[in-house]
């Protein structure tokens, strides 16, 4: 039997990534690749009022400029939108409507010749709102905190609270030495080392090959069919190596539709 515990391994992967053979999913390059450039909302919630992209399409090289009011037809029902691991609630439609549901919301994409020319371009872009209210501080709404309900699902219990077990008030009460205080802990992400990128090949007979930054090549697949109404012989997604994705990738991003 053979032992893996103090027993070095190599990896079958580990000579193409540390030479840099290994091509992630923006490292596929074809003739005719257009690059794109997402323009995102400046407000956390509200709807657009207005948007320009007039001088982003005078840009020499831009080739499209995309936004809810001219993008192509996409699945009008939140089912079509819901990947295999979506948590409960309506999902997030990317570029469907004017609706601006979080700051940082894509609204529009560029798409030129170059990165370059698409970055510039998508900077063109004028957007008027019509702001609402919104909460976003965690610490200030605490006391409008909706109470834990019980779980329902096998999910929802993974991170359900543990159940309450002895009397703290009593204990702390009778302790010898009491500190009370607030502690802040900073907003810390779990980012992997490669970003989320995506590159779809448009094939003869309109089909898509599809090289995605994801954990879940079956669950883009399905997501992309639904979304744009293909079938699912004609989209091949394909993700040959991950720059890490600590469970971020299990669902589809919003990059990989606007591709």
């Amino acid at each position: 039997m053979q032992k893996y515990i103090g027993t070095p391994t190599s990896r079958v992967d580990g000579i193409a990534k540390v030479t840099g053979d290994a091509k992630y999913a923006a490292d596929f390059n074809v003739p005719g690749l257009a690059h794109v450039s997402v323009v995102c909302s400046t407000i956390a919630r509200g709807r657009i009022t207005r948007i320009d992209t007039s001088a982003a399409t005078r840009v020499k090289g831009v080739l499209a400029v995309l936004t809810h009011e001219n993008r192509p037809p996409m699945a009008d029902n939140d089912q079509a939108y819901k990947d295999e691991v979506a948590p409960d609630g309506s999902p997030y439609r990317p570029l469907y409507d004017g609706k601006i549901l979080f700051d940082g919301q894509p609204i529009a994409l560029v798409a030129a010749e170059t990165s370059e020319i698409a970055r510039f371009a998508a900077s063109l872009v004028n957007v008027a709102y019509q702001k609402e209210a919104h909460a976003t501080d965690l610490y200030r709404e605490r006391k409008a905190a909706v109470p834990v309900r019980a779980p329902t699902s096998p999910m929802e219990a993974a991170f359900a609270p543990p159940k309450r077990r002895g009397n703290p008030e009593q204990a702390l009460a009778a302790a010898a030495v009491r500190h009370q205080a607030e502690y802040y802990v900073p907003i810390e992400h779990h980012n992997p080392m490669e970003l989320y990128a995506s590159t779809v090949i448009y094939e003869a007979g309109g089909k898509l090959t599809v090289y995605d930054k994801t954990q879940g090549v079956q669950n883009v697949q399905k997501y992309l069919c639904n979304v744009f109404g293909l079938k699912p012989e004609d989209v091949r997604v394909m993700s040959p190596y991950m720059g890490g994705g600590f469970g971020s990738g299990l669902r589809p991003q919003f990059q990989v539709v606007l591709a």
